[in-house]
């Protein structure tokens, strides 16, 4: 009866592919009749389930040591490949816009003979994976390894789809940065957000290369000889894009640099003319007190003192201006 509750309260659905021929299943009971009636091989997806539905399903599997996940592929994503079993724990990502904050899921990944189970907590669509492999037919008779290729695959794709989008707005903020009037405190925000995204994405891409790297390494059963290229091919994917992720970093972190030294610059422009007009203004400043004392001094209480003074004033805020403008100081 425990048996029985704890099947039915497993959110699961699943796919059995017979050569041309799909069946889609609703529960375990029903997938594992379809594979003890036929040779062909299935997925099985297992939305959230907790420690004890795992312990349910390895046993019924007869996978004890296999079925059971780390608390998230951040933690604990050594993957375990031993012949025919193998265990991967990985991400899916995706890039929100306009805030360019990276939402991230774990995904974990079972491999049996003829059964591949990914267990995920339904944060993601998995439409668009669902669909591939429904209308995907090249080498689909590699059986789990072919199932294996394309959920790698698609996972290497939604990475592929979070780079190019950050490296299409590096490149939007490198106009604006350069634009006259841009406001600084907007662009520090959007170029911080985009460095914890960046970051934070090649985090995810590292779990994701090193269980590519440990099925080309320790030779996996469900790796055959013709899905060897293909694999050898996401490994070369994976790097590239954790190379691509660290570029990326790199570049956030000099259009960082670059904005606090355009900063640095404007602050010493605008110092400079503040400076150079305080010395002009000084000159004035300086004539009128002269004039303004109560004692007498050439030209006192007489209209040449007016136009001596005048004339002061002029040649001397006139001679400033010349030389602080040759100087580029305004």
């Amino acid at each position: 009866m425990s048996q029985q509750v704890q099947e039915e309260s497993l959110q699961l659905s699943g796919t059995l592919f017979d050569g041309d021929k799909r069946t889609d299943v609703g529960s375990l009971a029903e997938l594992m009749d379809e594979l003890q009636t036929s040779t062909g091989f299935g997925y099985l997806e297992i939305q959230d389930p907790d420690r004890l539905q795992l312990a349910e399903l390895a046993d019924r599997l007869g996978a004890h040591d296999l079925v059971h996940p780390p608390a998230s592929a951040s933690a604990g994503h050594m993957p375990m490949v031993a012949g025919e079993h193998v265990r991967l724990s990985t991400h899916r990502v995706q890039l929100e816009e306009p805030t360019f904050q990276l939402v991230v899921a774990d995904l974990h990944i079972y491999v049996l003979p003829r059964l591949l189970i990914l267990d995920h907590d339904g944060g993601f669509d998995f439409e668009p994976l669902r669909a591939r492999l429904a209308t995907e037919k090249r080498h689909r008779d590699q059986g789990v390894g072919w199932l294996l290729w394309i959920v790698l695959d698609q996972l290497l794709g939604e990475a592929g789809a979070a780079l190019n989008a950050l490296d299409d707005e590096l490149d939007d903020i490198e106009d604006i940065l350069l634009a006259p009037g841009a406001k600084p405190a907007v662009i520090q925000n959007r170029v911080y957000q985009l460095r914890k995204s960046a970051s934070r994405l090649r985090r995810c891409l590292l779990p994701l290369r090193d269980a590519v790297d440990a099925l080309l390494r320790r030779e996996a059963d469900c790796v055959s000889q013709g899905l060897f290229p293909l694999f050898q091919g996401l490994y070369d994917r994976g790097v590239h894009h954790v190379e691509w992720a660290d570029s990326l970093r790199d570049l956030v972190t000099a259009l960082s640099d670059t904005q606090i030294a355009m900063e640095g610059n404007r602050l010493n422009v605008i110092m400079k003319k503040v400076t150079s007009w305080a010395a002009i203004i000084a000159v004035p400043a300086a004539v009128t007190g002269f004039y303004g004392q109560n004692l007498p001094y050439p030209g006192f209480n007489t209209m040449g003192g007016l136009w001596m003074s005048t004339l002061l004033m002029v040649v001397g805020c006139g001679g400033l201006y010349l030389t602080f403008r040759r100087k580029d100081w305004l």
